[in-house]
């Protein structure tokens, strides 16, 4: 079976084909859950957010500019869904780790990487909003400058500006750690 690009499934839904529509939300399901959950730090508030967007994705098709990549699109429509969730809450549930963080068998190293990758969170979370999402979008979603751009409507020279602004932040208050 061929697999279609972002763009063929687009049109094919556009014009009538909806169930294809299916194929864009299982590439992107994933994505957008992480994305959704880094934001949120909550799966519950996540997975209502994954779903949002897709809805309204779906919705607002027809307003998708294909000269950028869909993945993009719905990365910014995600966080605009997790900012009005957060201003809703006022609030953030803490994330519960899901793997192990480590193959060690040695429960005092797994333990002192665990208190490392759980304080970088908590720095992560602590920086302002804005670098906090540039740094977000940058590492975890390994976005480019100019696609962190599209998906934050922001110039790239903005974006580089907080990225830089954001690591200094993060160096400083890890030392210890890093």
């Amino acid at each position: 079976m061929e697999t279609l690009t972002d763009q063929e499934l687009i049109e094919k839904v556009l014009s009538g084909q909806d169930a294809h529509y299916s194929q864009l939300v299982k590439r992107y399901q994933r994505a957008i859950y992480s994305t959704a959950a880094r934001y949120l730090r909550c799966h519950a508030a996540a997975d209502e957010a994954v779903q949002e967007t897709f809805i309204k994705a779906y919705f607002s098709l027809k307003s998708y500019d294909s000269r950028y990549r869909f993945y993009t699109w719905l990365v910014r429509i995600t966080i605009n869904l997790c900012h009005d969730a957060a201003k809703k809450q006022q609030r953030y549930v803490a994330l519960e780790e899901d793997h192990q963080l480590s193959d060690s068998d040695d429960p005092l190293e797994n333990a002192i990487q665990k208190d490392s990758c759980q304080r970088i969170r908590n720095e992560i979370d602590s920086l302002p909003n804005d670098q906090r999402e540039v740094i977000l979008l940058r590492v975890d979603k390994e976005l480019s400058y100019e696609e962190i751009s599209q998906a934050l409507k922001i110039p790239q020279g903005t974006v580089m500006s907080r990225l830089f602004r954001g690591r200094k932040t993060l160096m400083e208050r890890l030392r210890d750690v890093i």
